[in-house]
């Protein structure tokens, strides 16, 4: 009889050991695959061996890091599974960064090699030439790299977050964690070898690396990798070869749901996995809808967790889209006060959470690190609440807009907003005011097809919530600036209406 998918414990250390393993079982099993190249367990076993081989012969040894920026490709996965096998210590770069940011990654980590492919030259332009080496699939000794014996406590992925400004945050996991947040999709999402998935996110987002690569590796299964997205390539690309298991944020697969020839392409999924921010209940409708055998999870997530911290399972999906659901196995989660005391059941507090993924701390810097593990809890950052045993996030510490004394939440705002036909996505920021501190504004992305009406969607709000709650203005944005990983980006936003807002608060003579 089958495990409860709970009851199912880590199969590998390590993720170099599930190559390793896999490579001997099945070796004729497909692993990975990119447009029509295909390569098996044992194929993949084989390169990633002959790569680490070059990254020696470049001076790469135990505990250097190397960071490596590029699309979905073959060379990418290989190279990101060579530099764990040799105890090195990987950082997958965000492609979205300018070369100044990017600099500054580098620079922070130490990193003794750059590898980046031909589309992302531009970004390493600021490097001194001897510490970058192009992303391709020819980086292969002719001798297979001695596999050291993995230290599984020993750190192996240094993830930035995804924000957009400030000084980077390199979050440290080891061998184990990263391996253990690979198997948390497994033991929730009660998938096996028989599954398969195409990354059409960024593979330098946990989502890629972790929720799909790693998760598929862990079970021998096969991960496909779409290059770069776009709505008729991801359709395209799943009409060539189906899957069973696709993970994107709530806009992407909003946007996969619209492509011409979406019925027969995501017939054949059986799980599907949204996070980043609740998914519509008028998109979950018509997804149950159209796709009935589909089984939708809301993971929630952060990089300093390696990926999941909790999932909202298909069965609460349609009446319960708000919440980010119950806590991984294995996970503990704390709604804290301003005292650092439990908060009661129903009341608004931080989210703290404990359990084996937790990062070992920011990459040198050990000031932040402190400030954000309190006696081993993770400080999210993530305003929360717990309601009849359910998990939802009410937006972040630092984004609860001050209104004159009142405590305005953007996410309870939105989840409004959402409610509306014509509404996309939404933004709901504070502008700074001379008396009020902030005031409330909203900007709406609108639905294809539909024309959204500011004033009927003020006094659509206006018996949902108080007074000085309802945005003072609600502007429309097609589309609304996102991070790399696809979320809104609050702070563009707000910056966008900077001008705008100074016009429009300002004295008057």
């Amino acid at each position: 009889m089958k495990q409860h998918p709970d009851d199912r414990p880590l199969p590998f250390p390590t993720l170099s050991a599930a190559l390793a393993h896999w490579a001997a079982s099945t070796p004729h099993a497909l692993a990975l695959t990119a447009a029509s190249d295909e390569l098996t367990y044992a194929d993949l076993s084989r390169r990633v061996s002959r790569c680490a081989g070059w990254l020696a012969e470049q001076g790469v040894g135990p505990g250097d890091r190397v960071v490596i920026v590029g699309h979905n490709t073959l060379a990418w996965v290989v190279h990101y599974l060579a530099v764990l096998s040799m105890g090195a210590v990987i950082a997958p770069a965000n492609n979205r960064l300018n070369p100044a940011q990017f600099a500054d990654q580098v620079d922070l980590l130490g990193a003794v090699l750059v590898l980046a492919d031909e589309e992302h030259r531009d970004i390493v332009a600021r490097l001194p030439a001897q510490r970058v080496r192009a992303l391709s699939e020819n980086n292969e000794s002719t001798v297979h790299a001695t596999v050291p014996s993995l230290d599984a406590k020993s750190p192996a992925l240094v993830s930035f977050t995804s924000g957009t400004t400030g000084k980077p945050k390199g979050a440290t996991l080891t061998q184990r964690a990263l391996a253990e947040a690979s198997w948390a999709f497994v033991r929730v999402l009660d998938t096996d070898n028989s599954d398969s998935t195409l990354v059409v996110v960024p593979m330098f987002h946990n989502t890629g690396f972790v929720d799909q690569l790693g998760h598929m590796l862990l079970l021998g299964a096969r991960t496909d990798l779409l290059h770069k997205f776009s709505r008729v390539a991801a359709v395209e690309a799943l009409l060539a070869r189906p899957v069973t298991y696709l993970a994107a944020v709530p806009s992407v697969i909003r946007l996969i749901m619209l492509a011409d020839g979406a019925d027969t392409a995501l017939a054949p999924l059986r799980t599907l996995l949204y996070g980043g921010s609740p998914m519509p209940a008028p998109w979950i409708q018509e997804l149950l809808e159209r796709w009935p055998r589909i089984r939708p999870f809301h993971g929630y997530g952060m990089t300093e967790y390696g990926s999941a911290v909790s999932f909202l399972t298909p069965e609460y999906a349609r009446d319960f889209g708000e919440s980010v659901g119950f806590a991984v196995p294995g996970t503990t989660i704390r709604i804290v006060g301003d005292d650092n005391a439990d908060v009661a059941p129903g009341d608004v507090g931080e989210l703290w959470v404990k359990g084996p993924t937790i990062m070992q701390g920011y990459w040198r810097q050990p000031e932040l690190t402190a400030s954000k593990i309190h006696d081993g809890w993770l400080r999210t950052g993530d305003l929360a609440r717990l309601d009849d045993g359910l998990y939802y996030i009410e937006g972040r510490v630092d984004d609860v807009i001050n209104r004159g004394g009142e405590k305005v939440l953007p996410a309870h705002v939105e989840g409004l907003l959402a409610s509306i036909q014509a509404v996309g996505q939404s933004c709901v920021f504070g502008v700074p005011d001379p008396i009020m501190q902030n005031r409330v504004w909203a900007a709406v992305e609108e639905r294809p097809g539909e024309t959204f009406d500011p004033i009927a969607a003020r006094e659509a709000l206006r018996p949902f919530l108080p007074d000085y709650a309802v945005p003072e203005r609600i502007e429309i944005l097609n589309p609304m600036p996102r991070t790399a990983s696809g979320k809104i980006d609050r702070r563009a936003v707000a910056a966008h209406f900077k001008g705008l807002a100074m016009r429009t608060l300002a004295p008057r003579a």
